[in-house]
């Protein structure tokens, strides 16, 4: 398949300051059940600030914690993670003499041992099967756009970890969901964009998407497929004050992309939905009024539902992956977990109902158990 490692003419990031402000006031007033629950609460507020700190050119690099746990961002200085409330003073101590010296060293070393993973990472890649495999199967799209900084060299071309982490756990579901006959994709909890990147690259049907994040993660996320999508992205502004939100009827590329409150407001069809990783970071009545929304969709019950996770748990801040299944009632699910391309010591906890999009295969998959 094709793959490239420049950007496209015209791939900006931008800036914009009224978009994210407008989200950000709105979801002040949003009924409690959309605000970001505990373990969000915190890394919203510092990604604010690390907007109006940095802007968000670089939001995939090393310089600040823009994408802190959404995105593939180096955290190389916790201090960054110090930038509202409280947290301020620790942050201003930690800057000032003689901490700072102390600090400034061990974020040198920091970043050392930060050069060297890339460099194992990219040793252990481009000696795996897999890795050409799916470069062999798949369409890379340029997957560096916001300076990322956690990137290595196959064959001379240059990708993003991120993606090609992606494309792994993408291809396993793609043996059970036929994606190519698909035509509309629901993503909750989209993160920067680069899932729906990936599928809109690879399987030109899927024309209609909606992705829907929090701010200020659907701000950064948006800008990002902006700068691939142009006119096909419809903002938050341009949907905000919409009383239905519905596909367009013609074949064109729509990316609706909404706050987690206006999913009341759609009205159309949805093919697949995918989340991956933040329903587990989400209190029960918050994923429970997701799954609620979507049974109500036209159509939901012959979707195809893809639900992955990271292979943690702790009882304090996320669910149990176990319990996915449970919120949507009347679906059968095939669950497995898949290692990491980059890191086989982690794995993907995956959980699917390919519904009427089941691929069609005399090979019959055992389900690996869930540790």
């Amino acid at each position: 398949m094709t793959t490239t490692d420049r950007a496209p003419e015209s791939c900006e990031l931008r800036d914009d300051p009224a978009l994210l402000e407008s989200m950000l006031a709105d979801a002040k007033n949003a009924p409690a059940l959309y605000h970001p629950g505990p373990y969000w609460a915190a890394k919203t507020a510092n990604t604010v600030n690390e907007i109006k700190r940095c802007g968000i050119s670089g939001f995939r690099g090393s310089a600040n914690l823009i994408g802190f746990s959404y995105a593939d961002n180096l955290l190389l200085d916790v201090r960054d993670a110090y930038n509202h409330g409280l947290r301020r003073l620790g942050r201003w101590l930690t800057r000032t003499y003689p901490l700072k010296r102390i600090y400034d060293a061990q974020v040198r070393w920091t970043e050392n041992y930060a050069q060297q993973s890339i460099a194992y990472l990219q040793e252990n890649l481009s000696l795996k099967r897999a890795t050409r495999d799916l470069l062999g199967r798949y369409k890379v799209p340029y997957s560096l756009l916001g300076e990322c900084s956690a990137k290595v060299q196959l064959d001379g071309k240059t990708y993003a970890v991120h993606y090609l982490n992606l494309l792994e756990r993408h291809h396993h579901l793609a043996l059970r969901i036929d994606f190519a006959s698909a035509v509309s994709l629901l993503e909750i909890g989209g993160g920067f964009g680069a899932d729906i990147h990936l599928l809109l690259e690879n399987y030109p049907n899927i024309r209609k998407v909606l992705y829907l994040d929090v701010p200020p993660t659907l701000y950064v996320g948006t800008q990002y497929l902006k700068a691939f999508y142009g006119s096909a992205v419809h903002d938050y502004r341009s949907l905000r004050r919409r009383e239905s939100l519905q596909w367009q009827d013609s074949g064109e590329l729509e990316i609706l992309c909404i706050a987690p409150w206006q999913l009341e407001k759609f009205v159309g069809a949805i093919d697949i939905l995918v989340n991956s990783n933040s329903f587990v970071e989400m209190p029960r009545a918050v994923v429970q009024n997701y799954s609620d929304r979507f049974a109500g969709l036209p159509g939901s019950g012959g979707a195809a539902i893809a639900l992955s996770t990271y292979d943690r748990t702790d009882p304090d801040s996320l669910l149990d992956p176990g319990e996915l299944p449970g919120f949507f009632k009347g679906r059968t699910f095939e669950h497995f977990a898949v290692a990491s391309l980059a890191d086989t010591s982690h794995q993907d906890l995956i959980f699917v109902s390919p519904g009427k999009l089941a691929v069609v295969s005399p090979e019959k998959r055992p389900a690996i158990a869930i540790p």
